[in-house]
C-alpha cells in the first residue's frame, strides 16, 4: 500500500506584495518540487462579510503531498 506525507503552508497576503518574498517562495516551491512534493490544494482564508460578500482575503493555505520514501 502506498503511503504519503503532507506539508502545510499558510501564506499571508501582505507578504505576497513583497518582491523578495515572492522570489523566496518561488525558490522554495522549486526546491520542494525537486524533492517530490506536489501542490495538491490551495485555498484563500477570508474574514468579514457573509457568504463571501465583502469578505477580505487575509492569507492562503497550501497543501503539498508526496509519496513516503
Amino acid at each position: 500500500m502506498r503511503k504519503f506525507e503532507y506539508k502545510l503552508l499558510t501564506i499571508n497576503v501582505n507578504h505576497l506584495k513583497k518582491e523578495k518574498f515572492q522570489i523566496e517562495l518561488d525558490e522554495k516551491f522549486q526546491k520542494w518540487g525537486n524533492e517530490g512534493w506536489e501542490l495538491i490544494k490551495m485555498e484563500s482564508i477570508t474574514s468579514g462579510g457573509m457568504f463571501f460578500h465583502g469578505a477580505t482575503t487575509e492569507s492562503f493555505f497550501a497543501v503539498f503531498k508526496r509519496e513516503k520514501l
